[in-house]
């Protein structure tokens, strides 16, 4: 590969002068590298009947990339220019925006400079653990995830600051001065002048809140699986803003339910009791979920009750099954709303085999097999639901209903007990006090305010997640979401796996939450975080002897160990030794910053400049002085492609050899600590699986 950098007018140096380097070079660099997401695999498809269209092409390409350019299904191409800089101000079109909403996408495109250091002292079973909690940023945090987690989390949930205006755990007042507002969205001129008749200052409020969403959000997408979907709680304050810049960041077309979660009604309520807040469902691919025929299911809630009550009146009325349902039906009246079995009251007649309701038995959809005279009655418009063969089946069990009027429909007698799962509930009900009184006892005392309920996340993530899928939050809260996976894997012997985010933010001493958690010894909310999480896997564990250890790698957010700095350039007038010289010089400097741990430069360059997971087990192999760290994945796909070795010692040829140093390996060494010899040796045989970390990158010459 011939060398691409500028020239001083003649070439400076000769082959023998240059310094060999790997053909991906300088991979590793002080930002995050996310170009270089690792190994690659291999999707199979159906051959095509012709070749592809372009126009849906690319279509589907620009709708994937760029979701918010259609808000309302249909590709706007006037907000497609103005996202890519290049629109007319002029023309008007519907759109979503607010003032400082450039800034926000400019910072969702901004590169990281910053790492995540491990922190295993602090951590639970951190040999072992494939959960992570994060301390930092979420916006820095997701930025270092995507090289490692992009399109790998199945669930993202958060439950952001709500901007209500005041303060509680969460700093949420994001008003801004009224001035400022009024001059940024241009109501008034520099010298204090309105130039509008007509004065808004009610978004001076909302404006820093979804400057601060929008980056994150944006963010956030890539690490979502095309099957992925994102739960966002909020209240009344922000819904309406919240579900437009959802719909900017993942497209209106893939707006999925907004939930509503009823808690207890407010005793103060002047006009309406209140009480609830909304969990916004957003899938990353909506279209994809129906080609896959994707279902959500929940196990439904108070059917214990109900059977209880049917096993009752069937032992107090006997064979009178009439009797039994009129007695069924008053037990239904006569629970609370919120009471879970009121759910399915609908199930109120009674028979021998069980309870049951009479259900259509008519095919949603039209087809051929299905129109056929059954008993003298004439199919529905679409025919049965069922064919002949299952129509006699079921009509030999007692399932059938017929009218005596023949010309009314067929009905089948639908038993709760074959039904016991269904799609998620759009509305449900759950008192947010047991959650704080369940974390006070945990906690011992009340660190926290207003925590997520982990029964209420333990369903959600039961209904739409599977084994061995990946759950984010980058709101962590209390660590809630954490706690819920744990529960729920307890509960249904599934291996799913989490990544926590939180800001090391200080307690509020004006808060009874806070003055308890500094009393208690809490420097910041990431504290509770990790002690919640500490104790909830000591409570999960408890006693059982055969119960799986439960654990999590604690990563901090730091500065980065790294120095990279631009690549040389030549200067107007600058002689070919001195551009030599000069570049000699800067490559020859250290890349990593003095007395930086040597792990925590490892960990940082994996993360940088390959796809290497924060659950990654490290391996240390001395060889004669020299220190080489081998990452290896916690879990082993059949694709994998060798090894990751990272060594920042005097690395030569003989601890290749030593090392077993193979063509599929990937292997990343410091420049300056690396001979010209040994580099031209490695070079052909790893090509870009040679990685240099470099104060200066440079060219290869080969």
């Amino acid at each position: 590969m011939a060398s691409g950098r500028d020239n001083p007018g003649h070439d400076a140096t000769s082959p023998a002068q240059k310094h060999i380097v790997s053909a991906c070079l300088s991979s590793v660099g002080g930002e995050t590298n996310n170009g270089r997401a690792g190994a690659h695999c291999m999707n199979t498809g159906n051959v095509p009947g012709s070749t592809a269209d372009q126009h849906e092409e690319l279509m589907s390409q620009l709708r994937d990339l760029i979701p918010e350019a259609f808000q309302d299904g249909g590709l706007d191409a006037d907000s497609l220019l103005d996202i890519l800089g290049v629109g007319d101000q002029r023309k008007p079109s519907f759109t979503f925006s607010w003032p400082g909403i450039e800034d926000a996408r400019q910072e969702a495109r901004a590169a990281t400079t910053a790492t995540l250091a491990p922190d295993p002292e602090a951590s639970v079973n951190w040999d072992s653990a494939r959960d992570i909690l994060i301390e930092g940023d979420n916006l820095q945090v997701l930025k270092l995830l995507k090289s490692g987690y992009r399109s790998q989390a199945k669930l993202i949930y958060i439950d952001p600051p709500y901007n209500t205006g005041e303060t509680f755990t969460y700093n949420d007042d994001f008003a801004i001065p009224e001035s400022e507002y009024l001059t940024a969205t241009g109501q008034v001129d520099e010298q204090g002048n309105a130039t509008t008749s007509r004065i808004e200052n009610a978004g001076r409020k909302h404006a820093p809140w979804l400057s601060l969403m929008f980056p994150r959000l944006a963010v956030a997408r890539h690490l979502l699986r095309r099957d992925g979907v994102i739960l966002a709680s909020i209240d009344n304050n922000e819904v309406h803003h919240f579900r437009l810049l959802l719909d900017a960041v993942f497209g209106a077309d893939n707006f999925v339910d907004m939930m509503t979660w009823r808690g207890a009604r407010k005793g103060d309520g002047k006009l309406t009791a209140g009480g609830q807040d909304y969990i916004l469902v957003y899938a990353r691919d909506k279209a994809f979920l129906k080609t896959q025929d994707t279902r959500w299911r929940e196990d439904k809630t108070g059917l214990n009750e109900i059977y209880a009550k049917v096993e009752e009146l069937r032992a107090k009325h006997g064979a009178d099954y009439d009797a039994a349902t009129t007695d069924l039906r008053k037990w239904y009246k006569s629970l609370a709303d919120e009471a879970p079995s009121k759910a399915h009251d609908y199930y109120a007649q009674i028979d021998e085999k069980g309870v049951w309701f009479s259900d259509n038995i008519s095919s949603p959809n039209y087809r051929e097999n299905l129109i056929y005279d059954w008993k003298g009655y004439g199919p529905p418009a679409n025919g049965w639901r069922y064919e002949r063969s299952t129509m006699e089946r079921l009509d030999s069990e007692g399932r059938l209903i017929y009218p005596e009027d023949k010309t009314k429909r067929v009905q089948i007698k639908s038993y709760l007990h074959m039904r016991e799962q269904w799609a998620p509930s759009s509305v449900f009900y759950k008192d947010r006090r047991s959650a704080s009184k369940a974390l006070t006892k945990l906690m011992g005392t009340k660190v926290f305010d207003n925590p997520k309920n982990v029964d209420v996340l333990a369903r959600l993530i039961h209904s739409m997640t599977g084994d061995e899928d990946l759950v984010i939050d980058f709101f962590a809260g209390s660590g809630s979401t954490g706690h819920a996976v744990w529960e729920q894997n307890r509960t249904d012997s599934r291996t799913r796996n989490w990544v926590l985010v939180q800001l090391p933010e200080e307690p509020d001493e004006k808060e009874e939450s806070g003055k308890n958690a500094i009393k208690a010894g809490y420097k910041t909310i990431f504290e509770v975080t990790a002690e919640r999480l500490r104790r909830a896997a000591a409570e999960l564990q408890g006693d059982t002897l055969d119960a799986t250890d439960l654990g999590f790698r604690i990563f901090r957010t730091r500065p980065t160990n790294l120095i990279i700095q631009p690549r040389v350039v030549a200067s107007p007038g600058m002689t070919g030794d001195e551009y030599l010289q000069m570049s000699l010089t800067s490559v020859q400097a250290s890349p990593v910053i003095a007395n930086a741990n040597p792990l925590a430069v490892a960990w940082e360059v994996a993360l940088k400049s390959t796809a290497t997971k924060l659950d990654a087990k490290v391996a240390e192999h001395e060889l004669n002085g020299v220190i080489v760290y081998e990452f290896k994945p916690a879990v082993t796909s059949s694709d994998s492609q060798g090894r990751l070795l990272i060594s920042l010692d005097e690395f030569d040829l003989s601890t290749a050899d030593k090392i077993n140093l193979t063509d599929d390996d990937t292997l990343i060494l410091r420049g300056d600590k690396v001979s010209d010899a040994t580099t031209l040796t490695l070079a052909p045989r790893l090509q870009s699986k040679l990685v240099l970390l470099e104060r200066v990158p440079r060219e290869v010459s080969l």
